[in-house]
């Protein structure tokens, strides 16, 4: 027997809890508190005889069978580098973003059943997740992530998606702010001489603008023109860079200031409130959820209050919405894992194999629903003769045996499992 088969045999047996970023992936198990690892969302492959890193999810199009590379690559490290655990005795839940492509779902799902033969399946909203965790039932969610920041408004364990506003400004527009500025104005000094940066800087990685980011910039007030003091980031062994102080503390305005659109992180926050419903709004802006890496530079919740209160007198709000009160609610753990915590929190309860997406229930149909649909009948499904009675579709994307079955033999009612569903999860499904 192997060591991870034996490792497998000793351990509880808990749900294996994914929470999958464009730049990070918090991984651990179900009913604890924090990750076991945090590590970023990269393949490492041989490219010409080189090895290069590969980004797991990619803005642009690539196709089904490299994805379903690169994440087979992906979940191998995962399971039998870091997690040490037999994935064929684990179910998982994945915390999704609102935005995941159907596509990309799909492959995830297909490594994890075809190639590890987990038990099963669950993706869940990570922004439902985040409110979760913290035990509200309304909120507003701004998750500040790589590629974009989104505002997710919900009300009553309900997600009011027509009201949901996104924007591609996040932590990937800092770095390039930041390059750019040390190519146009930084010095490096090498030795005893000093050259500009864009002369000797020319192979230097995001991840570097990334470091000088988190060790060095920090989110400056409102419409102050001060600056910080000037500070020496070492490149290599003979490589010091001088970040300068007005880079230091202006690095993060990108986030503030008005795109070619006129939009930045304020102004969807306000127009996400706007399209909720007028007696929603005031315990929304109330219970503003700041989740994400993105929202962890220091001073980036005081800048955000500025921002709204400063657009709030402006002509397109004014006259709108009558708002006096806006506040924060902070999450109980750092804001980069907090919808990773509610996911552990919810892999740990009874009913998580009742709602989870079964091995063979994959394997009798791939079809994978939608998140917002998962209470919904598709009579066309349902009435295949082809299909075993005990894997059709019926209210949840799961393997019906698990389900509570009638002295007739029927399986439970719609409204008895959505009752159960809002009782025992805290999470609002559309029952469309």
């Amino acid at each position: 027997m192997s060591l991870v088969d034996l490792i497998g045999l000793g351990a509880d047996k808990q749900a294996v809890i994914f929470d999958i970023g464009a730049a990070f992936t918090k991984i651990g198990f179900a009913g604890e508190f924090v990750p076991r690892n945090i590590i970023r969302s990269n393949v490492a492959t041989i490219i010409d005889g080189e090895r290069q890193l590969i980004k797991l999810i990619e803005t642009t199009d690539r196709s089904k069978e490299e994805n379903y590379l690169l994440f087979k690559d992906f979940f191998h490290t995962i399971y039998f580098r870091y997690l040490l655990v037999n994935p064929k005795e684990r179910r998982v839940v994945i915390s999704e973003s609102m935005l995941t492509s159907i596509e990309l779902r799909n492959v995830i799902v297909k490594v994890l059943f075809n190639h590890f033969e987990v038990v099963s399946v669950l993706f869940i909203p990570s922004h439902l997740l985040a409110l979760f965790a913290m035990g509200l039932h309304t909120g507003l969610i701004v998750d500040c992530g790589y590629n974009e920041t989104s505002v997710v408004p919900i009300y009553e364990q309900f997600p009011l998606l027509n009201a949901m506003t996104y924007i591609d400004l996040a932590a990937k527009a800092v770095h390039q702010h930041i390059k750019d500025d040390i190519m146009e104005n930084a010095i490096v000094q090498i030795k005893h001489e000093e050259k500009p940066a864009k002369s000797v800087l020319n192979d230097i990685s995001e991840l570097t603008f990334e470091d000088i980011k988190v060790r060095c910039c920090f989110v400056g007030r409102r419409e102050c023109n001060l600056v910080a003091t000037p500070v020496k980031y070492p490149i290599d062994s003979d490589k010091i860079l001088q970040v300068t102080g007005k880079l230091r503390a202006h690095a993060m305005d990108v986030l503030f200031e008005p795109n070619d659109e006129d939009h930045s992180i304020a102004t969807i926050i306000l127009d996400s409130i706007l399209e909720c419903p007028i007696d929603c709004r005031k315990e929304l802006a109330e219970k503003i959820v700041l989740v994400g890496g993105g929202v962890m530079a220091k001073g980036f919740e005081s800048r955000l209050y500025s921002e709204i209160k400063f657009l709030l007198d402006s002509p397109k709000y004014e006259n709108k919405l009558f708002l006096k009160k806006f506040s924060f609610c902070k999450p109980l753990v750092p804001p980069n894992y907090s919808s990773w915590l509610g996911a552990a929190m919810f892999g740990a309860l009874e009913i998580l194999g009742d709602y989870s997406i079964s091995k063979e229930r994959y394997k009798v149909d791939e079809k994978i629903p939608d998140w917002s649909s998962v209470l919904s009948i598709n009579p066309d499904d349902v009435n295949k003769g082809f299909m075993e009675d005990k894997y059709k579709w019926n209210n949840m994307r799961k393997s019906l045996s698990s389900m509570s079955s009638s002295p007739g033999g029927s399986t439970a009612s719609t409204s008895s499992v959505t009752e159960r569903l809002r009782k025992e999860l805290g999470l609002s499904i559309s029952n469309k």
